[in-house]
């Protein structure tokens, strides 16, 4: 009878999905093991209409003004309106109704705090002169205002004391002097052309510069103050790049397109551009520029032409430019928008999964010749075969058929119900929100400024129930925008209707992350993302990428070692939302995450509705098609769980002593409690099961019963909650991190802590005091147990958590959580140009109480953005740290990480004194840090062969020199494109032997012995060896290279054979385990298909200390269900005797995606044999390889790293 080990198991959930300075990371918000590498098409068209010029919005606020300031000629290098001017005296209506952001969205509003246009690169254009603000900050030759100085200039003035719809007289002249910085606050309430209900504010000459002026920041929901000149700085930037409706579109598009990577295809189109040849071809109407991608020249191209462009009178002919942008994407020459090189004859195949997108602006309602797409929306569809044998027809029907012809809406369902390329196999990716396969255009619209008769939010359930019908667009202008949001919801995009500056850009940047996430998208696949087993049992989270949601499920293993049937799924066991004890944190305190209990800008980040946190907390009445619900439906109230790792959590198992100090003293404080005392309390307590949901929660369930007991909302997230309720919900990250959790002592106590980050899903780590269960699942009870949160509010170079946080004890006695800073901690959170970002972009680490959170330390690389290797100015982040306690007395005395740009770094924390805590090496004496190692493809680095660190270092004493053997092998997988498997660079594994001396005796990859691996096949399996095959054929270590001697090995990923070597992307990008003499280790390969999804996977077993292969045949090749002697020897004729030699091999092949395994061992008597259990991206399943142990399962191993649970 076969038995497993009583040993809980633990498989990292590895397959990372982790899917200003001149650039960011671009951060994938879904598994990028889902596909997506294919870059998407996006045709952004401007409205470049006459009325964008204009100073006031919306056009019903609109009286007898364009402008609200004097105009030079040909502002926006076409024709002006009439310089007609409101005067600036009090008992003019014309004056504070219109100089009122209350009344005009486009005018200055002092609650907002406007930042300069962006660059092409990402950089500011800087903040305006208050002394000569820039009419046009793309064209100086236009001028400026001496905003503090009294003006006299040209205009045709006019005013009316009470009526709106009246004015006396406009007497064109330069006679009249006014003050430039002024402005009126709308008390909110009463009659809004009544003076009495407004506060003026004038800045003058002789305002005191003592004076201060309030606003409220609705990003923290609280008022502040600026003084005098912060308040001119921000009335010029105003001015400047916001003061009109063109303006603030240029911000907000520069703003959304300046952040994004250069993994899109992007064209430029205006919606009066008329006719024009676009890549050899004739266009009419609005195409300028084919799509490109979007980067170096070609990103310039798209700003310039956006800074640039010229505005005339013209009208708004929105359906003809759609309609123009439609046919480009019917394009099927190498140049049009399918060709591998658009604007080219680049011969390559068209791919047939590249998604096609239109973003269409406009500030008026449209007109213009109609186009000849008749009543699409009503009429249906042909049918379309897709993957997998797979039919689609539109059928017309509500929410989006309708009895008008020719909107704009029809426009957009034309290009998407037609298959626009039927000469191309339909592989396009579906998600949520678009169910077509087929080669098609989704339509993304904006509004600025503008409201239609209808209530995107309201109105959608009864337009799609029939109870409501889309109103005709030739009726009235607001039946116009009613069709703008038609257009977006034929074609599965989405509308946006925006109402002042910050709300446009927010909207663009929303679109680009929509279809960012849709881009690596994929219909319905269940994945596996981790697994722990105990007693016999497995824990698998699974999620189902088609709805978001996420299970949980006990199964167990029959007594001949196969899986049992499901016990149960958490996800089905969330109590009822009143019985849920969930808690959140305050900025000070845990607080039960209930309306009452939140702060107000809590609140205000869900949209003040309490509704909202209903939802979260699972009352799902609230969803569509469930009563009168509108929020997004669920199929289980558990979300997906994607890379966080379930932990289990039941009796303290950590290694700690008894006595802290010197033997017998009693002279530490953990001395008085007895760590063996505390785990003997609770060698009883309950089993718990805890991991992270991008629902927005942390979990907490019973390991017995699957029941949640407890949950946590971290506060870092709140500001992303709100998606969660969208019908059109794109996915994202929100609780993504792996928890830890490792026993501390302070309070004169034993406490068991659990360290969580947020993964993609912010930049924070959260710290819950779990030693008891019980207390977790009172709600009164619970909420103290919430110890802290430390965010890039605490620090701004604090990026986001994808790597795991360590508790360990320090030299000084104190207790505190180790983590890095994660990456892209320059990044703009809220889109707002004022977030708590990082200025440098520099890797660090932190070492903060585990008790408070308070900073104990934190240790600045000082290699950042400016270092970047490819100079493209991306921000650096550093890997999981790892402690080593060097003398093993219970507390750590180095650190170690790798970081983005490859470096491997060593921090030394030993002594008392935290002031000489401090980087192990410098470049020169007191001079910056300087990393141990730089890992790249070459004997030389540079921009071309950098490879990164991302996973943990392991670490191991080398048996026969003083210092530490660090194990971490190369890649990257978190970024949109790491999913593909051409353009990588070759990445390795590595062994290199840090002396720990003084001196920092630097050393390449000519200083370390080279490994080859060879794939084989055997037995129709795929394997491969490592050569020099044996491990005896030690390296000669030491510091002098003139004697050949090294410092270490390291292992190519590339896959070879006695003809090829090819570099198809593969990657160590999970962490790494050392068993006895063995380093053991996946890797991952992505698809070489650009269309398809998922990968490879290698597990590969060598000698730690050689890089070599192992003493013994590690797998059962002959597959007789042993492993033994016979391995070496297998039957390839098919006569049933074996008749071949084989090599030892050092890696097994497996044709999906598998996270690294978990291992356990047979018990005593039934054979010495390894069990290894992996996760399966591509199905869902569990990966179990039976291996022979080593023949000295004591291994040579000296245990040096402290324990990460």
């Amino acid at each position: 009878m076969n038995k497993y080990s009583l040993f809980t198991m633990l498989i990292v959930a590895s397959i990372h999905s982790l899917s200003l300075h001149a650039a960011t990371l671009n951060i994938s918000n879904v598994p990028l093991y889902l596909g997506g590498a294919v870059e998407p098409n996006i045709i952004f068209t401007l409205d470049d209409s006459g009325s964008m010029q204009w100073e006031i919005m919306p056009d019903e606020n609109l009286h007898y003004a364009n402008y609200l300031l004097p105009m030079p000629n040909n502002i926006y290098g076409g024709s002006n309106y009439n310089n007609q001017v409101p005067n600036f005296e009090d008992d003019n209506v014309h004056n504070f109704f219109s100089r009122s952001s209350a009344n005009n969205s486009v005018y200055y509003n002092p609650d907002i705090t406007y930042v300069p246009w962006s660059r092409a690169d990402g950089s500011s254009m800087g903040n305006a002169n208050p002394a000569y603000a820039l009419y046009n900050p793309d064209d100086t030759s236009r001028g400026g205002m001496a905003l503090t100085s009294k003006q006299t200039q040209y205009a045709c003035w006019y005013e009316h004391p009470s009526s709106l719809n009246s004015a006396f007289g406009a007497p064109c002249n330069g006679n009249y002097a006014f003050w430039p910085i002024t402005y009126f606050i709308y008390d909110g309430s009463g009659s809004r052309t009544d003076r009495s209900n407004y506060t003026k504010v004038e800045i003058t000459s002789s305002t005191p510069s003592s004076k201060n002026y309030t606003y409220f920041d609705s990003t923290e929901n609280i008022t502040k103050t600026r003084t005098r000149n912060e308040e001119i700085q921000n009335f010029a930037n105003w001015f400047q790049y916001y003061r009109s409706r063109i303006l603030t579109a240029r911000a907000g598009v520069g703003r959304a397109f300046a952040n994004q990577s250069t993994n899109m295809r992007v064209g430029f189109a205006a919606i009066n551009q008329g006719s024009r040849t676009v890549d050899g071809i004739g266009s009419s109407r609005a195409l300028i520029s084919g799509v490109r991608k979007f980067s170096g020249s070609n990103k310039e191209d798209f700003f310039d032409r956006l800074y640039g462009r010229v505005i005339n009178n013209n009208g708004t002919p929105l359906r003809s430019a759609a309609n123009s942008i439609g046919d480009y994407f019917e394009r099927s020459d190498n140049r049009g928008p399918w060709g591998k090189t658009p604007g080219t004859n680049d011969t390559s195949s068209h791919l047939t999964c590249r998604q096609s997108y239109h973003i269409l602006t406009t500030d008026g309602y449209w007109n213009g010749s109609s186009p000849s797409v008749g009543n699409s929306d009503n009429n249906n569809g042909s049918t379309i075969s897709g993957p997998n044998n797979d039919d689609f027809r539109y059928q017309a029907s509500a929410p989006y058929s309708d009895s008008h012809s020719n909107t704009l809406a029809d426009v957009a369902m034309d290009y998407w119900k037609r298959d626009l390329r039927t000469d191309l196999d339909n592989e396009v990716p579906t998600n949520a929100q678009d169910p077509a396969f087929w080669q098609h255009v989704v339509t993304f619209t904006v509004g600025l400024g503008v409201t239609g008769s209808l209530d995107p939010d309201a109105d959608l359930p009864a337009l799609t129930n029939g109870t409501k019908s889309w109103p005709d667009p030739t009726a009235s202008n607001p039946n116009k925008i009613d069709d703008l949001w038609h257009a977006a919801v034929n074609s599965r995009g989405q509308f946006f209707s925006a109402a002042d500056p910050d709300e446009f850009a927010s909207s663009l940047a929303g679109i680009l992350d929509n279809i960012s996430s849709r881009t690596s998208s994929s219909s319905s696949v269940a994945v596996n993302s981790g697994a722990i087993t105990s007693d016999g049992k497995v824990y698998q989270a699974i999620f189902d990428s088609g709805t978001w949601t996420g299970k949980l499920l006990d199964y167990g293993f029959d007594d001949d070692g196969q899986l049992s049937n499901v016990l149960w799924d958490a996800g089905t066991k969330i109590p009822l939302p009143s019985q849920r004890v969930i808690t959140t944190y305050d900025g000070s305190n845990g607080q039960p995450f209930l309306w009452a209990n939140l702060t107000s800008a809590q609140k205000s980040m869900l949209d003040n509705d309490a509704n909202i946190l209903n939802y979260l907390r699972g009352v799902q009445t609230l969803e569509q098609g469930k009563g009168n619900g509108s929020y997004r439906a669920r199929t289980s109230l558990l979300g997906d769980i994607i890379n966080s790792s379930p932990i289990l959590v039941t009796a303290p198992n950590n290694n700690y002593p008894d006595d802290w100090g010197t033997r017998g003293a009693n002279d530490e404080a953990e001395d008085a409690f007895p760590y063996s005392t505390f785990r003997n309390n609770n060698k009883n307590r309950a089993g718990m099961l805890y991991v992270g949901s991008n629902d927005g929660m942390l979990h907490g369930f019973d390991a017995e019963s699957g029941i949640e007991k407890f949950a946590y909302v971290p506060a870092a997230i709140y500001s992303n909650l709100t998606d969660l309720i969208d019908p059109d919900y794109s996915h994202h990250f929100y609780v993504d991190g792996s928890p830890t959790v490792t026993d501390a002592y302070f309070d004169s106590n034993w406490h068991s802590i659990l360290l969580s980050g947020l993964g993609a899903g912010g930049q924070g780590i959260f710290a819950i005091d779990v030693t008891n269960p019980s207390q977790l699942n009172n709600q009164s009870l619970a909420v103290n147990q919430v110890l802290w949160e430390f965010t890039d509010k605490q620090d701004s170079d604090m990026g986001f958590t994808m790597n795991q946080a360590s508790t360990i004890r320090l030299n000084n006695g104190e207790w505190a959580a180790l983590f890095s800073g994660g990456y892209n901690n320059t990044i703009d959170n809220d889109n707002d140009g004022s977030a708590n970002d990082s200025s440098t972009g520099n890797g660090v680490i932190y070492l903060v109480n585990i008790k408070t959170g308070q900073l104990i330390r934190k240790f600045d690389t000082q290699i950042g953005s400016s270092d970047d290797p490819l100079g493209e100015g991306r921000p650096n982040g550093l890997s999981s740290p790892t402690a080593i306690d060097e003398n093993r007395d219970g507390t750590a005395d180095i650190i170690y990480a790798g970081d983005l740009f490859g470096n491997v770094w060593a921090i030394s924390i030993n002594g008392s004194d935290k002031s000489k805590w401090d980087f192990t090496y410098q470049e020169a004496e007191n001079g910056p840090p300087a990393p141990v190692f730089k890992s790249c493809f070459g004997n030389t680095c540079n921009q071309n062969n950098i490879q990164p660190i991302t996973t943990r270092i392991q670490v191991v004493k080398h048996p026969t020199k003083d210092g530490l053997i660090l194990l971490f092998g190369t890649g990257k997988y978190f970024e949109v494109g790491d999913n593909s498997s051409t353009g990588q660079v070759t990445q390795s594994f590595y062994g290199i032997w840090d002396p720990r001396t003084s001196d920092l005796n630097r050393f390449t990859r000519t200083n370390l012995e080279g490994r080859r691996l060879t794939d084989i096949q055997l037995a129709g399996q795929n394997y491969r060896t490592v050569s020099p095959y044996s491990s005896s054929e030690n390296i000669v270590w030491g510091l002098d290279s003139s004697l050949d001697q090294k410092r270490g090995w390291y292992v190519d990923l590339l896959s070879q054979n006695n003809a090829n070597t090819n570099n198809f992307g593969e990657r160590q990008v999970s962490n790494s385990i050392v068993s006895d003499e063995k380093i053991i280790f996946t890797t991952l390969v992505p698809s070489d298909d650009e269309c398809d999804f998922g990968g490879s996977s290698w597990l590969l077993e060598f000698d730690y200390l050689t890089g070599g292969q192992l003493e013994y045949q590690p797998l059962d090749i002959n597959g007789d269900g042993k492993v033994d002697a016979n391995d070496l020897r297998i039957d390839t004729d098919g006569d049933g005797e074996p008749d071949t030699d084989v090599p030892i091999v050092s890696g097994k092949g497996y044709t999906s995606i598998v996270s690294p395994p978990k291992i356990s061992r047979r018990l005593p008597g039934e054979g010495a044999s390894e069990i290894k259990i992996m996760s399966n991206a591509e199905d869902g399943s569990l990966v179990i390889e039976e291996e022979q142990a080593s023949p000295d399962s004591s291994g040579r191993t000296s245990w040096i790293q402290l324990e990460l649970q």
